[in-house]
């Protein structure tokens, strides 16, 4: 233990993580924005929250939300500024957490990401230099930080190839249907070659398993900062539902960089005073107490659990949704929507309402419940106790008809349209047990 100890505790600069600090929240502060600027909790009024988490937590009244907003947004000039900055980060985190766990069709691995390393990032001295908040900068920090950080990142990205070592992704799907879209609205024919769909598919492929090691590696480092700055710029190129994902992975490149070499950047603007006290030593106050490192290790074998737990689950994960959530797969599926209709069948009078979700749901939403048996269900349960009632319905069965084309396969019904949606989902605790098998599968 004590060599982990002295890797964990091994004197740093703090100049990358204060870098990466102001980067990371200036990218919240944009993102803040844009939220408010759609107008995106909105939507949730007065309908309220249609696909719910098993935590169903309480919808607040829209002025309290804008309120969230507002403190949400000073939380992260705070953070970009050093001001309070642990208080701004467990605020913002604690806030974030809220709206992210509020509605199913906001869950985005991008969002995710932020809370992991908003709540590690808490509990760092990411202010210890570059902050309007120290009198005395510390340029001396201990070396843990960086090695959470740089583990959290590598994850996400070897995780994301190993979701893609799949027959459909290896036959170059959803890659051939992506680039056809993409083609058939910027007019650039290349983009549907084989070749460009080879590119994207296995060049995704091989970058997420292998750049995490290249960029541990000094020789190759570099080299490696320049693979990521492409690829993220071709997701945000290539994909219109990232936002400021790509950029916050190039932005993660700090974490990784030489220290020497980040300090002497800083040093013509400024930043780096020449009366800034050199510690020899880390101090006590910033070195990782023994209970946070059994927690941090405990959070690391919790990361690198989840998403394995499909393996422990019957079914193609990417097509039934069981432990899809939470798990890094990234793009890998595609859905194209044939045909889509619920229906309330009112038990009492024998009645069959038909009901079209476009009327109900925004269309970000339909595309959404597409790809989830669990949004289905948690739609049908909507139906039932909310326009039901308001229909005077009191006894009713919910079905279904969505038709999808999964990843280039002949389309097929997700449930069977005689299956009563309520029924099945009280009986079955996993969704691999009743959805429809994909053809050819």
């Amino acid at each position: 233990m004590n060599a982990i100890d002295n890797v964990l505790n091994k004197p740093s600069s703090a100049y990358p993580l204060a870098v990466f600090r102001i980067f990371f929240g200036f990218l919240l502060c944009l993102d803040v924005c844009r939220i408010y600027k759609i107008k995106l909790i909105d939507s949730f009024y007065p309908r309220g929250v249609v696909f719910h988490y098993d935590l169903n937590l309480p919808l607040v009244g829209q002025s309290v939300f804008n309120l969230i907003l507002l403190l949400l947004f000073l939380a992260t000039v705070g953070i970009t500024l050093g001001v309070f900055y642990k208080w701004c980060m467990g605020l913002f985190v604690l806030l974030f957490s809220y709206f992210f766990f509020l509605d199913m069709t906001l869950y985005n691995n991008h969002l995710y990401l932020i809370i992991l390393i908003g709540c590690l990032m808490t509990f760092m001295p990411a202010d210890a230099v570059l902050s309007l908040n120290k009198k005395t900068p510390q340029k001396i920090i201990a070396y843990w930080p960086y090695f959470i950080l740089k583990f959290q990142i590598i994850l996400v990205y070897l995780f994301g190839g190993i979701s893609k070592l799949n027959p459909f992704w290896l036959d170059l799907h959803p890659a051939k249907e992506l680039l056809l879209a993409k083609a058939n609205a910027s007019g650039l024919e290349f983009l549907q070659t084989v070749i460009m769909q080879n590119v994207v598919a296995y060049g995704g492929l091989f970058f997420d398993l292998f750049i995490g090691f290249l960029l541990l590696y000094s020789r190759t480092r570099y080299f490696a900062f320049i693979m990521v700055v492409a690829f993220n710029i071709l997701n945000a190129y290539l994909f219109n539902d990232i936002y400021i994902f790509p950029f916050f992975m190039i932005g993660t490149l700090v974490l990784f960089a030489d220290e020497k070499h980040v300090e002497n950047y800083l040093k013509p603007f400024g930043f780096i005073r020449k009366n800034i006290k050199k510690e020899p030593k880390v101090l006590k106050e910033f070195k990782m107490k023994n209970t946070f490192k059994y927690l941090l290790f405990a959070y690391m074998i919790f990361q690198c659990v989840v998403p394995l737990r499909h393996l422990f689950i019957a079914g193609y994960t990417d097509w039934t949704g069981d432990a899809h959530f939470f798990s890094w797969r990234m793009k890998i599926q595609h859905r194209d929507i044939k045909e889509m209709q619920f229906a309330i069948f009112d038990t009492d009078n024998k009645v069959i309402h038909k009901i079209e979700p476009n009327k109900l749901l925004f269309p970000d939403e339909i595309v959404l419940m597409a790809n989830s048996p669990q949004m289905i269900v948690l739609f049908a349960e909507y139906l039932k106790d909310e326009i039901a009632p308001k229909n005077g319905i009191a006894n009713c069965e919910i079905k279904s008809k969505i038709k999808v084309s999964f990843n280039g396969l002949e389309p097929c019904y997700i449930f069977d349209p005689d299956v009563d949606l309520i029924k099945g989902s009280q009986v079955n605790n996993r969704f691999y047990t009743w959805v429809n098998k994909l053809p050819n599968n």
